[in-house]
Order: C-alpha cells, then sequence, then structure tokens
C-alpha cells in the first residue's frame, strides 16, 4: 500500500508529488471551494457523500453528542461530517456522557471510533457498518492496530484491549502495571481504579509507548520491549496532562497539554499558539498537525469551538490553522492521507495514492 508525504505546497501538489484521490471523492466545484475558507456553520455540515477535492485530510473526534466525528481538509477548509446515530447514545453510562467517540484507528478496509463500551466499524467509505461485539469499558481512550488486533487504551482497567477486526475472535488484555497478557473478561471498569489515566499508544517496530496523564503528579511514556511486553524505561518529564505519542526514527514526541505545548525527547518545544487544551497529535516528515480544543470542565466540554494547527517541524512556525464551530472537545485526530508517525498504520484503501 502506498505511503506518501504530506506538503505545503498547495496548488502544485499535484505536479510535485502526485495527489491522493480516495474512491470517495466526488469533485468540489468553485462555489463549494470558496464557501470552505469561509467559517463553517455546524448546522449545515456536509454529508459524507461530498467529500471531496486533493489536500491534507484529517478526522477528529469530537464531544458535541451530534457529530461523531469531522473529516477535515486542513488545506481548503472543507468539512464533512461522521453523524451519531441513535444506538451510539448509551443511557445506562453515569456520570459521563453518553456518547464520547474518542480513539481512531483501521485496516486497510474498515476504520475503527472507540465510544465508550462501543467499538463501532466503518467500511473504507467512511459509512458506518456495524458495532463490535465486544463490550468495552466508559471512558476508552486512543486505539491503534497492530498485529491482527484493534488496540484500546482503557485508563479505568488500566490496561489495553486487544479485539480483533474478525467478528468472532477472542480479545485479549495487557495489563499496563501487571504486565501481563491473557483473555480479555468483560466486566465493570470503576473509575476509583485508574491509577494513572493512562491514555495514548503507539506501537514501534520493537516496543509499545504508552502515555499516562498521571493526574496532578508529572506525566509519564512508558516504554515495552516485543515481543514479551517487557516493561524497559519510563519517561517522567513529559510535562503536564500528556496525550499523543509520536515517534521518527529516533525523537520520541509528545503533547504537554497542561502546559500547552508539543514536545521531544531532543528538546524540541513548540509552544502553542492558540491558548486552549491540546488533544490529538500527528506527526509527518515537514508537520506537526495538533487539535486544540478550549479549556472546559468536564461537564462542559460538549459545548465551545477547536481550531486544527499545522505547525512546520523545522521552523517551528504555525502554517495555518482550520477553525471548527461549536464541535465541543476535540478528543483524538489522526492523519488519513499520508504516512503518521503518531499511529503508524497503513493506509485505508480509499486513501491510497491515485
Amino acid at each position: 500500500m502506498a505511503v506518501g508525504r504530506v506538503c505545503g505546497c498547495k496548488g502544485e501538489c499535484q505536479r510535485r508529488h502526485g495527489r491522493y484521490r480516495p474512491a470517495l471523492r466526488r469533485g468540489i466545484d468553485a462555489a463549494d471551494r470558496q464557501a470552505a475558507h469561509e467559517r463553517p456553520d455546524a448546522s449545515r455540515l456536509p454529508t459524507t457523500d461530498r467529500l471531496t477535492g486533493p489536500g491534507m485530510w484529517v478526522i477528529a473526534t469530537i464531544s458535541d453528542t451530534k457529530r461523531l466525528a469531522l473529516v477535515v481538509d486542513v488545506e481548503s477548509g472543507e468539512t464533512v461530517t461522521i453523524p451519531v446515530r441513535p444506538e451510539f447514545i448509551d443511557q445506562t453510562i453515569a456520570g459521563r456522557p453518553p456518547c464520547r467517540p474518542f480513539g481512531i484507528t483501521w485496516t486497510a478496509d474498515e476504520l475503527f471510533i472507540v465510544n465508550n463500551r462501543q467499538l463501532l466499524v466503518f467500511d473504507d467509505q467512511l459509512e458506518y457498518a456495524r458495532t463490535s461485539e465486544v463490550r468495552l469499558q466508559v471512558n476508552m481512550h486512543q486505539l491503534a492496530y497492530r498485529a491482527g488486533y484493534i488496540w484500546a487504551v482503557s485508563p479505568w482497567t488500566n490496561s489495553l484491549i486487544g479485539v480483533s477486526p474478525t467478528p468472532g475472535d477472542p480479545p485479549v488484555e495487557f495489563g499496563l502495571v501487571t504486565q501481563r497478557l491473557g483473555p480479555y473478561l468483560a466486566h465493570e471498569g470503576k473509575e476509583d481504579d485508574d491509577r494513572f489515566h493512562f491514555n495514548s499508544l503507539l506501537w514501534g517496530s520493537n516496543c509499545l509507548f504508552v502515555a499516562a496523564h498521571a493526574f496532578g503528579a508529572p506525566s509519564f511514556i512508558a516504554r515495552y520491549e516485543l515481543p514479551e511486553l517487557r516493561l524497559s524505561t519510563v519517561r517522567h518529564d513529559a510535562g503536564s496532562s500528556v496525550h499523543g505519542v509520536a515517534v521518527d526514527g529516533d525523537e520520541l514526541f509528545w503533547i504537554s497539554s497542561g502546559t500547552g505545548e508539543i514536545r521531544s525527547d531532543r528538546g524540541f518545544c513548540f509552544p502553542l499558539t492558540r491558548a486552549g487544551y491540546g488533544r490529538g497529535l500527528a506527526v509527518t516528515n515537514e508537520h506537526l498537525i495538533v487539535a486544540v480544543s478550549e479549556r472546559r470542565s468536564r461537564g462542559e466540554r460538549h459545548a465551545g469551538d477547536s481550531w486544527i494547527q499545522v505547525i512546520d517541524r523545522r521552523g517551528g512556525s504555525l502554517v495555518t490553522e482550520v477553525y471548527l464551530a461549536e464541535t465541543g472537545s476535540v478528543n483524538d485526530l489522526r492523519l488519513l492521507d499520508g504516512h503518521d508517525y503518531a499511529h503508524g498504520v497503513d493506509l485505508l484503501r480509499s486513501f491510497t495514492m491515485a
């Protein structure tokens, strides 16, 4: 499967690098492109049959409870919505939003979004297909596909839960504290059992990174060696309320959400130019892509606006920013049409190079 680069050359992209054309894109006329540069009207977001045009496409899960996720071309501002369906709302959840989409990952032909206890499955055209029969936990966080499993970070059980894309295959669970891998037996985790608030993961070629918010204590990033999943090192200087992990070569990146910075273990530190809460990170050869939401208390995160920023990795300057109206907090973000060092998964079939 072809994995391409993300560039900032705008209209020359096709001539210089070729361009990405997912099968589901239809073409965009001048009026639509002009409108794409205006502030989006949340009441008139297009549906998935209007996902159009070349560009740098990301998908972000959001908290407004009406839309599960937005697919955004950060070059043009074109925005597409994936709506919340009635069956995505779980009214049995107490003290938490009944619909809270978070982590995103995919295989070649299916995209997955975790929503509390549900693992939602979409086809490569981003149309809802089914919900996994595996019952997960409340407050699930980031997802990443690896070795035949969709791995989901479960803060309340201090573990990763692995779900096979093949219906009927048994799920597995890896204890991030116990370092034990075994069958996943569905049960109800409790918020009081959340020891470190593990929230983000990244599978490398020979290791697994897992980031922990750590509540009021300094955040940390744990490294587990493959294939035995043995804890080898813990980076304790990650900042505050860390989210997201990326590795390019031997350089590790993350968001220190509490201090409003993107950091790396080589001393890179980019203070976000937009005041707010950074959560959702993608990293390419040339850019850092981060979602920033208004800082709000937990009970108010369904409201407010957000922004997606594209930052030049080499110069540390802001390249562009996309405003997203009335999204509530962005929970996670993935790059759809280029290699992402924060995800490390081959592209969906519909987003391969034409």
